[in-house]
């Protein structure tokens, strides 16, 4: 716990003191709860850290919420969290580099470029590196230990900040088992992609435990010019929970969870797409000059939570550490001026658009030349760079649900509050490389590293109130932000803020197969670190109906996003042309809205075969307001045009077959329609309209073992799926393919 509260944070230490006295004065006066109230108290059940629940619970959230649970992901055992989320409409992702190790999500509309415009957590707790003073999420959770995926959109997301205008994502661990039980995963694929995961754990009257682990990696799927170098990744990931309780009949129950967790990640990426007639040639061939390009990174956490529970009241008190170092080394300019700060037309992205026929600059002036440069068949210096950054992340933060009925209504209060720091610690040396006419690199020197430290603390908290009377549903929620943020250590405030925000969300049974909801709140994103540009903030609504009878489940939504201003981060991984890392963009006004559809059916053949199917319907139009001139974000920009690596239409249709001998197979068809890189989309600037086919099968051999196999993109499409990070055209993963067996104890 000493690591946890941090010595100098006095404020943290009054936020605990308040938390266990709140604590002990509410467990005070639950001793005087009366003895029939104690008879009628049921046995409490283990705590998991959701907000949501189950898909049921989601059903009848005041807002759009939905929740994918171990069993359907269970079904492809997709490791990439893009992949899972193709089927909850209003998500849009962005591939790049086939695996999903870095994702680019986004929630209606919000910029993709490392999720940096949602909230992300894992059991509750913020999993962004930084979310405040840098939230790019260039950490992301092992998705093959994680046991369900919560998304929560509308009204619903603001309870869960500090980025409200969008939406959130809630990722839950492996829970604890209710008794001595374990499960392992072995498979093997294309690419020598391994994959070994173990669990196991148990639980006993008064405490449980579970550890589990995965190694998982691959060579890649990509070549590299003048080079025999992998293009996969190496991940490790280890996780311990330990949990001591009460008697699970106490009228006060008590339960403390302790959770530990370690990973690393090795991967051979890069930033560097193709030219236009390099991809046409062979869209999984990369240039040798990238032969160096590797990120290299380590995550620590901690969280340590209490639980008390007694009547109909609920606290959980999470005081959490995380750590998180990576060193991203990547090339970064091409040619001898590469030495000028000042000069920033011989960055990979120009050199790119210089062999497309675009603009040269004075050091590659000519197209033939970066051409020949790309390929390794002209000398040149290369300036690679370590992306060296250490991340924190601790805070404490407390959850408190009630429930009670005054006159005819039920209340279900809830009441949030959490301090929050972290911090982002640049420690960037370049070194340089020569290249010469055969595509060899030699190391030469390295530079003085530049440096940068963010630093940020906030205050958050809220209060909502779902009350239900007659058929109706009425969700009332306000939440407060207080933050700032400065840079290496300035005792002049780089950014401070300090907002309101109210929303208020409803649903209307009309009978037992129909519900409406509808909701209005007020959204808002952290402004960036650099004290010159505003925070983010959007009124969104949202209108929607659901039917479920029986087997079949349907839902729409209608949602708009009025945003008076838009902002825009430039980071390595996105921006439309030259920009400062860490700089932002206010876009001002813009409009962003749409539909969701979602319906799934379950139809039985017969007594011993069900046909399983759903579809997923995203339609997004999303527009900037204004008219200006940016040369690093957003590019040059006329009100009217389309927000950037947007599909208007996104698609997924899941059809599968179960029979009760254990056989079961399904497939996911994912269509996504053309978009823009840029908003003024020019020139080799467009992406594909593109389609993939994945396909499943499985059989259950007994009641422990299951054996099963996996195609991806069944038809090697090859399309260009993306022109970021650095305007290269890149293409989807291959045709891939993998076995596995599944074994429960």
């Amino acid at each position: 716990m000493l690591q946890i509260i941090n010595k100098r944070s006095i404020e943290m230490k009054n936020l605990f003191v308040v938390s266990l006295a709140l604590t002990a004065g509410i467990a005070q006066a639950a001793d005087q709860t009366t003895d029939n109230q104690v008879a009628e108290n049921k046995a409490h059940q283990l705590s998991t850290v959701s907000i949501i629940g189950s898909e049921e619970d989601a059903q009848q959230v005041a807002g759009s919420a939905h929740v994918i649970d171990s069993e359907e992901l269970a079904k492809f055992e997709y490791t990439d969290i893009q992949k899972i989320l193709a089927g909850v409409p209003g998500v849009s992702v962005r591939s790049e580099d086939g695996y999903g190790l870095r994702p680019n999500i986004s929630i209606r509309g919000t910029r993709d470029d490392r999720s940096g415009k949602i909230t992300l957590m894992e059991d509750g707790v913020l999993i962004a590196p930084a979310p405040y003073s840098a939230s790019s999420a260039y950490y992301f959770p092992t998705m093959g230990r994680i046991s369900g995926v919560e998304v929560m959109k509308g009204a619903s997301a603001i309870k869960n900040g500090p980025y409200t205008v969008g939406g959130a994502l809630n990722l839950i661990s492996t829970p604890i088992p209710y008794e001595l039980s374990g499960k392992t995963n072995l498979e093997y694929g294309s690419d020598n992609t391994v994959r070994a995961y173990g669990a196991v754990g148990d639980s006993k009257e008064n405490y449980g435990w579970v550890i589990e682990g995965q190694k998982h990696q691959s060579d890649g799927f990509d070549t590299i010019q003048n080079a025999d170098d992998d293009t996969g990744f190496d991940k490790e990931d280890i996780m311990a929970k330990f949990r001591v309780n009460s008697d699970r009949n106490a009228a006060v129950y008590n339960q403390l969870d302790l959770k530990l967790q370690y990973s690393t990640e090795l991967s051979d990426q890069t930033y560097v797409g193709l030219t236009e007639a390099d991809f046409n040639n062979d869209p999984h061939e990369r240039y040798g000059l990238t032969q160096q390009d590797q990120m290299d990174n380590e995550h620590k956490e901690i969280t340590l939570s209490h639980l008390i529970e007694f009547g109909t009241t609920q606290i959980t008190t999470t005081g959490y550490y995380i750590e998180f170092e990576r060193d991203w080394f990547k090339v970064d300019k091409i040619g001898a001026s590469n030495s000028d700060p000042d000069i920033k037309d011989n960055g990979i992205n120009n050199v790119i658009d210089c062999a497309n026929g675009g603009s040269c600059g004075q050091d590659i002036s000519t197209q033939a030349e970066a051409i020949a440069v790309l390929n390794g068949t002209a000398a040149t210096d290369l300036k690679i760079k370590h992306n060296n950054r250490s991340y924190e992340s601790k805070g404490i933060q407390t959850r408190v649900k009630h429930e009670l009925e005054t006159a005819s209504i039920d209340h279900g209060i809830e009441f949030g509050l959490r301090y929050h720091e972290d911090s982002e610690d640049r420690d960037q040396p370049t070194e340089t490389w020569a290249q010469d006419a055969n595509g060899n690199l030699t190391y030469t020197s390295t530079g003085t590293p530049s440096t940068r430290l963010t630093e940020a603390k906030a205050w958050s908290a809220y209060l909502s109130d779902d009350m239900k009377f007659g058929q109706w549903v009425v969700s009332p929620g306000v939440r407060h932000e207080n933050y700032e943020i400065k840079r290496d250590g300035s005792e002049t405030k780089v950014t401070e803020q300090d907002v309101t925000l109210f929303g208020l969300g409803t649903t209307y049974q009309i009978n037992q197969q129909v519900l409406v909801f509808g909701g209005i709140h007020e959204g808002h994103s952290p402004a960036p670190n650099d004290g010159v540009t505003d925070p983010e903030e959007a009124l969104n609504s949202e209108l929607g109906l659901r039917f479920n009878e029986a087997n079949l489940y349907a839902e729409t939504t209608l949602f708009y996003s009025d945003y008076s201003n838009l902002v825009g981060n430039c980071t390595a991984s996105g921006g439309a042309g030259d920009c400062n890392i860490g700089d932002a963009s206010n876009a001002g006004e813009a409009i962003i809205q749409g539909l969701e559809a979602l319906f799934t059916y379950d139809h039985a053949l017969n007594s011993a075969m069900t046909l399983p199917v759903g579809i997923t319907y995203t339609y997004t139009d999303a527009t900037f307001d204004t008219t200006f001139e940016d040369d690093g974000v957003w590019g040059d920009v006329q009100k009217g045009d389309k927000l950037p690596n947007l599909a208007p239409h996104q698609v997924q249709l899941r059809m599968g077959v179960a029979h009760v001998s254990g056989f079961s197979a399904d497939m996911n068809v994912n269509y996504y329609s053309e978009t823009c890189a840029t908003a003024a989309c020019g020139a080799n600037e467009e992406i594909d309209a593109y389609s993939i086919v994945d396909i499943a099968g499985r059989y259950q051999i007994n009641s422990q073992t299951r054996v099963y196999a996996t195609v991806e993109n069944v038809f090697n499409s090859e399309d260009v799926v993306a022109r970021a990070p650095k305007n290269g055209a890149r293409a989807q993963k291959p045709l891939s393919m993998l076995m596995g067996v599944a074994y429960n104890f």
